[in-house]
């Protein structure tokens, strides 16, 4: 299966888009059964990623907020270009 590659420091959302071109990322809260299902999903298919979780990252709130119209909203993936916020539409609200 595949495994979190582990928390990074903050980054702009420019480099955001440039690490998202190589890596798919997952950002989740505490307790978000959205994003548990999420990284199943991912973890079924093989697919890696990184796992940002802005409960221990609140500073990394600003990467997603222009993809969320400002909610702070998970989970958020981001896909290269791709960015699929919620399940079909839903997601925790933190």
């Amino acid at each position: 299966p595949a495994k979190s590659l582990g928390a990074r420091p903050a980054i702009t959302l420019v480099e955001v888009n440039a690490l998202a071109d190589k890596v798919v990322i997952v950002y989740s809260t505490i307790g978000c059964g959205y994003t548990d299902v999420v990284k199943a999903d991912l973890d079924k298919a093989g697919t890696a990623y990184e796992e940002v979780n802005l409960s221990l990252h609140p500073d990394r709130w600003g990467e997603i907020l222009p993809y969320t119209d400002g909610v702070r909203l998970t989970p958020v993936v981001v896909e290269g270009d791709k960015v699929t916020v919620g399940v079909n539409g839903i997601g925790c609200v933190s």
